[in-house]
């Protein structure tokens, strides 16, 4: 072995070292819960080629990723605030938009797609949390038929769901009658006075944390109640936020999540250069899904800590402590099937035939106007490795709220003070500095706690590198890490820079190639326009409100039905100027074409 390699090894061996010992650890035995029928009736859906065969399917939907919000058996026998009826209720999910399942192996509970069961790495406990497919999976209704599409944005309302499961457990606690029922369903008809009190006394607990969550991401006074609502969410936000005020126990060390976006499609992801919608984070091989994967777990009741290492450990190099309920080899499984999918092809079989000879015209329109943003990958390519495009904000004109957000809000550091933002490379933080980094580095921590595990689970999500090899060896990992961190690092320098003036002159959206765009209406990264064809039309023209929560298809318009809905989307704020945050304004590519080329584009972009 050369001198070089064994110098080499003996450094990462050091960083493993000094970030903490492995995650391995022998778990308690594991207690499945009973399969228990889905309550309401069953829904009876089609499903289109996307890649995926039934197993993978379910896989993907129940798999866990390490999130937690309640215990397991409470959230199959929880009742809703003001009734009877389960929270898991068919009906009561729907309303949520969330896509209710039957009861089976893999979901014993009954639970809609994406509750998935966690059992607690270090109690043995179960836990329902959220996957990746509770957030991008969807259902499109017409005429009928119900058909699910795999990887599409949900139009779930998660704030609503997370204030109705509270309210849900508050009421559990004051009344008798409520509480009895549950408990008697959590702990049997043989409960003692002593499981009963520890019972009320553990669900009050549960409850406090999940009001504290609530309050920390809570928006300002004056915007309106139902800004975040249906079909989007403000991720970034309680991303930065379960790092600087959960992983730092600073309850106060928050920042509002105001930049509400779309959820993003899942296929083709796996394959981009860059993630997340201001394009921040490279998607290295093997580095990339799994540190963009523990994010997003963090962001959704993953559990994240970052406390100082106790005083021997400080001793020989260790100065932090992170730990996580993130399943990491979840996650790997998960990116595996990422991977794979394909976007959904136009389902001829159920919606009205594509005009080919309008089609034709849109292709060569569409290729002048938007492939120079929106590249066009034939199907037989769609997993392979890309490059997406970056428009600047200033160009885009759209909305810059997510993007100065994500970028530019602050935190204290507390114990983070003086160390590597990156934990490898990059500045030492400052007393204050940028909120995201925050919670980077406790993903890059747990990264680096446990790297043979890492290097597994990336293994699984990768399966070979771009030159067919599979990625087997510590050091070549080790080379992917530090050029994952250096390209992130370097991004954010800019950025950086940008936020001291407040102007964010680098910021940017990403641009990807659009197969399957029909199936993820409402648009713009923030889902202010509400189909297609808006979107061509002159920003100024586009409607300043619209209904959304409907789940029928509107194949004209290609998007869903606005006449109805669950709420109704504003642009503008009540002084008649967009709502910071909702704009629809900017990304005027063809809005300039004539009704009938516009019509022409949209009828091709069916066909991607």
């Amino acid at each position: 072995m050369s001198t070089l390699r064994i110098i080499t090894l003996i450094s990462l061996i050091a960083f493993v070292t000094a970030i903490g010992c492995s995650t391995q650890q022998s778990p308690p035995p594991k207690i499945l819960p009973k399969i228990t029928p889905a309550q309401g009736s069953s829904i009876e859906r089609v499903w289109l080629d996307q890649g995926w065969d039934a197993e993978t399917r379910e896989n993907f939907w129940f798999t866990n990723q390490g999130a937690q919000i309640i215990p397991y058996d409470w959230f199959v026998w929880l009742e809703q605030a003001n009734s009877q009826q389960l929270f898991r209720h068919s009906e009561h999910m729907e309303m949520l938009r969330y896509l209710p399942m039957n009861a089976s192996k893999a979901n014993p509970g009954g639970l809609p797609i994406g509750f998935a069961l966690h059992n607690n790495q270090t109690t043995g406990e179960n836990w329902v949390g959220m996957t990746c497919a509770a957030c991008h999976t969807n259902q499109l209704d017409y005429k009928g038929k119900k058909i699910l599409i795999e990887g599409a944005p949900t139009l779930g309302n998660f704030v609503l769901f997370f204030k109705k499961l509270i309210a849900a457990m508050n009421e559990t606690l004051a009344d008798e009658r409520k509480f009895n029922r549950f408990a008697t369903n959590v702990l049997g008809e043989n409960k003692t006075n002593n499981e009963l009190t520890e019972l009320k006394n553990r669900l009050q607990q549960v409850t406090l944390a999940s009001a504290e969550r609530q309050e920390v991401n809570k928006l300002p006074s004056h915007y309106p109640d139902d800004f975040t609502s249906y079909a989007r969410l403000d991720a970034f936000g309680n991303i930065q936020n379960a790092g600087t005020a959960f992983a730092l126990h600073d309850l106060n060390n928050r920042n509002t999540p105001t930049g509400p976006v779309s959820y993003p499609f899942l296929w083709g992801t796996h394959q981009s250069d860059v993630v997340q919608w201001n394009a921040s984070a490279p998607n290295t091989p093997i580095i990339g899904p799994l540190v963009r994967n523990i994010g997003e777990v963090v962001g959704v009741f993953g559990s994240l800590e970052i406390k100082e290492a106790p005083f021997w450990q400080r001793l020989w190099g260790k100065k932090l402590r992170y730990s996580s309920t993130v399943d990491i080899m979840g996650l790997g499984n998960l990116e595996s099937w990422v991977k794979t999918l394909r976007s959904p092809q136009w389902p001829l079989e159920y919606f009205p035939a594509i005009d080919n000879n309008k089609a034709a015209k849109g292709a060569l329109l569409y290729k002048a106007h938007c492939a120079t943003c929106h590249q066009v990958i034939p199907r037989e390519d769609e997993l392979k490795r890309y490059i997406a495009n970056q428009t600047l904000i200033s160009e885009l004109k759209t909305d810059p709220v997510t993007a100065y957000n994500a970028s530019c809000h602050m935190a204290k550091t507390l114990i983070l003070e003086g160390t590597k933002e990156r934990i490898l490379i990059g500045n030492t933080f400052d007393k204050k500095d940028n909120a995201i980094d925050i919670p980077v580095n406790g993903v890059v921590g747990l990264v680096l706690k446990d790297i043979p595990l890492a290097l597994k689970a990336g293994n699984i999500a990768e399966r070979v590198g771009d030159d067919g090899k599979k990625i087997s060896g510590l050091t070549e990992f080790k080379n992917l890490i530090s050029a994952h961190l250096n390209d992130r690092n370097k991004k954010a320098q800019v950025i950086e820079t940008d936020c001291k003036d407040g102007k964010l002159d680098s910021g940017v959206y990403k641009g990807r190639p659009l197969n399957g765009i029909w199936a993820t209406a409402p648009y713009l990264h923030n889902g202010s326009v509400a189909n297609l064809w808006e979107l061509l039309k002159q920003p100024d023209n586009r409607s300043d409100q619209f209904w959304v929560g409907s789940r029928e298809f509107d194949p004209v318009n290609v998007g869903y039905d606005t006449r109805q809905g669950l709420n109704l989307f504003k642009v503008n704020s009540s002084n008649g100027q967009p709502q910071a945050g909702n704009s629809n304004l900017g990304h005027d590519y063809g809005t300039m074409l004539t009704d009938t080329e516009k019509w022409q584009v949209v009828e091709y972009m069916k066909t991607l």
